[in-house]
């Protein structure tokens, strides 16, 4: 919005004061929002600005360009007087997308020669009339509007396209170098001077969508990055081009542009459970649970058309399987959060389950919380135990006495709120258990003999 607010003033400004603001104050103005955004930014989600190509400067004239995006009439170069515009914006959009707009290159014909449509990040150089001189390349030109900051590197660039081209034969393409601090150039041969320079390139050349004169077909290209030999990342350098070969293609082939979106690959893990002992009060019908997480990278992206993330926390049986999980609760989100969950009561008693999370727009499946957590005190209780225990009386003032035909080796208690109470270990059938420190109010036993665990409940009054 604010780099929206700030085109519009200064399409004002420059009806008053002709092109100084575009020579001087805009310069500053890109600056200034630059350092603005990229702070508040993401550092691991940075994104192009203007990436729906919505805003537009100097609209009305024949210097209309795509904010922070530059074609033939801001060239520099020998040649750039002789530039004309290829660029436009097009009502023209790509399926499902809630903008307006989209980014139209063209080609001309100048001199029997081609000119392909092109528009880039940083800046054109005209310094030849042969479309393939090398005086012809594209380039970042720091500190000024020609140049698009970029600080990480993504996994893949995504962008929607429509290439409607005469012939068969025709490749549009687009470029990009993320890159360190330098004046990168972008060269006519698919090159990059500085190469070492470059720490990820993307590249893509894609056949037409449709034939000239027929209606436009829409293409989603995915494009992975691959590594160069820098490490310090601060500029992205992209452009588009009718044809991948310079000076191809007929006039009046076209290139429709729109929602580009750079994607991080996401990743998502359970963060740690401040509890992980539960127990059931009387009749309680759960139990509730704070699930932390952690979710990075890209989820909702914004050039699909899928409904909005969700993350669910799912716990597992008795056992830590998540064969035929249990529901915990969920959340729509595409960033790190807690879940505010619950444990159904209808969960039987153990202390071996485990806690993941998973999402839904970009399918992952975190790792289990890694602690074993125990619940006790649902509803089924007393009802699967094989062993001859006794604990009376119960209720109980003083004390309780615990028998058994088994060894016991050891007795936990646990309150209400899952704090444990009372530990030790016993190793024999029978134990006596002082219960006068304790609050009133009902308990839950756990014990310990060779191959099986025991839960009672008690009532200390």
């Amino acid at each position: 919005m604010l780099i929206n607010y700030l085109c519009k003033k200064e399409i004002t400004f420059m009806n008053h004061f002709n092109f100084i603001l575009k020579k001087g104050l805009l310069c500053l103005v890109f600056i200034l929002t630059s350092s603005f955004y990229f702070n508040l930014e993401a550092q691991e989600n940075q994104q192009f600005y203007n990436y729906g190509f919505e805003s537009w400067i100097h609209e009305g004239t024949e210097d209309v360009e795509p904010a922070h995006w530059h074609s033939f009439m801001s060239a520099s170069g020998s040649f750039n007087n002789l530039m004309s515009q290829q660029i436009e914006p097009s009502s023209a959009k790509r399926p499902g997308t809630q903008g307006s707009r989209s980014a139209r290159i063209f080609s001309k014909k100048k001199v029997g020669i081609v000119a392909n449509g092109n528009m880039t990040t940083g800046r054109i150089n005209a310094g030849s009339m042969s479309p393939s001189g090398s005086s012809n390349y594209n380039y970042t030109q720091r500190n000024s509007d020609y140049c698009m900051p970029m600080t990480v590197i993504p996994d893949s660039l995504t962008v929607w396209v429509a290439f409607r081209a005469e012939e068969s034969t025709s490749y549009a393409s687009v470029m990009t170098a993320i890159h360190g601090d330098v004046d990168l150039k972008q060269l006519s041969s698919g090159g990059y001077d500085p190469s070492n320079m470059v720490c990820a390139t993307a590249k893509r050349e894609y056949a037409r969508t449709c034939t000239s004169g027929n209606s436009l077909v829409w293409k989603r290209l995915s494009i992975p990055f691959t590594s160069g030999s820098h490490n310090n990342p601060k500029y992205i350098l992209t452009t588009f081009s009718t044809n991948s070969v310079p000076g191809g293609g007929d006039k009046g082939d076209e290139v429709f542009v729109d929602d580009i979106y750079l994607i991080y690959n996401p990743h998502i893990e359970v963060d740690y459970l401040s509890q992980t002992e539960f127990v059931f009060s009387d009749d309680a019908s759960s139990i509730d649970i704070e699930i932390p997480f952690n979710l990075t990278g890209s989820m909702s992206v914004n050039n699909l058309n899928k409904e909005a993330n969700q993350v669910i926390a799912q716990l597992s049986d008795a056992d830590g399987s998540f064969d035929n999980p249990t529901e915990l609760g969920r959340v729509t989100t595409d960033e790190s959060g807690v879940i505010h969950g619950v444990i159904p009561s209808y969960i039987k008693d153990g202390d071996a389950y485990r806690v993941r999370v998973v999402s839904t727009n970009y399918p992952m499946t975190s790792e289990d919380n890694g602690t074993d957590i125990s619940i006790y005190g649902g509803n089924g209780i007393d009802t699967y135990f094989l062993t001859n225990i006794n604990v009376y009386p119960n209720p109980a003032d003083e004390f309780v006495k615990v028998t058994s035909n088994n060894i016991i080796r050891e007795i936990h208690i646990f309150s209400i709120d899952g704090r444990m109470v009372y530990s030790d270990s016993i190793n024999q059938n029978e134990t006596t258990i002082d219960l006068s420190y304790f609050n009133k109010g009902t308990y839950i036993v756990r014990m310990i003999l060779d191959g099986e665990v025991v839960v009672k409940r008690i009532v200390k009054i």
